[in-house]
């Protein structure tokens, strides 16, 4: 199942009509982290709940910037973005155990094959770079890091040895995250950011079962899991 059927699901299982403009989607929340990913519609759900630790859930809500973002990719032209960003690392995922210090001015360019970090906007060669494919990128930023703006990512990059490097980026406003954050999924998903048109839900769904866990049907309140969250992007 993806995240868009898992989504339609669960909204026809507790009768929330979809009005116009409404943005419903799956979010994967960290709690440890305090940052939250809103999962791309296409995207495969068992594998992600799978790997989810004690600190992470899903959630379904309605992504309340997504019509922002549609807006501002629909008036770009190419799928390049640069300007400055706050940045921070996190050496303790290394096992250094070391503090990382505050947040510095970067130069950041991402394209639709990497991500690159420059000390400054007139340096040639960058300090770092990602290939933005094996980027995780999440909304928000762990208030105990004292980020400058409370508009920031955490994003996480997994090497090929399965090693996870961890970074946070702060921007000065809203309009600028949400900018940052259009991009990253329009590159990451070939353009593909929202589906043209809706997945059918079936009223019908057999019972699926892994091992003696019955997965189907999804219980709990609607609190627990239609809960709105408090992220300010």
């Amino acid at each position: 199942m993806t995240a868009e059927e898992l989504t339609l699901e669960i909204l026809d299982r507790r009768n929330v009509g979809i009005r116009e403009k409404d943005y419903w989607t799956c979010f994967e929340v960290n709690e440890r982290e305090e940052a939250e990913r809103p999962l791309h519609f296409a995207e495969k759900v068992l594998p992600i709940l799978h790997g989810l630790g004690t600190d992470s859930h899903l959630v379904v809500k309605k992504h309340q910037a997504m019509e922002a973002m549609l807006l501002y990719l629909a008036s770009r032209v190419g799928d390049t973005k640069h300007g400055m960003m706050k940045f921070r690392e996190d050496r303790s995922l290394l096992g250094l155990g070391l503090p990382s210090g505050g947040f510095h001015d970067r130069y950041f360019i991402l394209n639709s094959s990497c991500l690159r970090l420059y000390k400054e906007v007139r340096s040639h060669r960058p300090e770092k770079e990602w290939p933005i494919k094996s980027l995780k990128v999440y909304l928000g930023v762990k208030k105990k890091l004292r980020p400058p703006t409370c508009w920031g990512f955490t994003v996480v990059h997994e090497t090929e040895k399965h090693e996870k490097q961890q970074w946070y980026l702060c921007c000065d406003t809203q309009m600028e995250l949400r900018e940052w954050f259009a991009t990253f999924l329009f590159v990451q998903h070939d353009g593909l950011v929202w589906p043209s048109e809706p997945s059918r839900v079936s009223r019908a769904v057999p019972e699926v079962r892994l091992g003696s866990v019955s997965l189907i049907p999804l219980r709990g309140t609607s609190a627990q899991r239609l809960s709105t969250g408090a992220h300010p992007w």
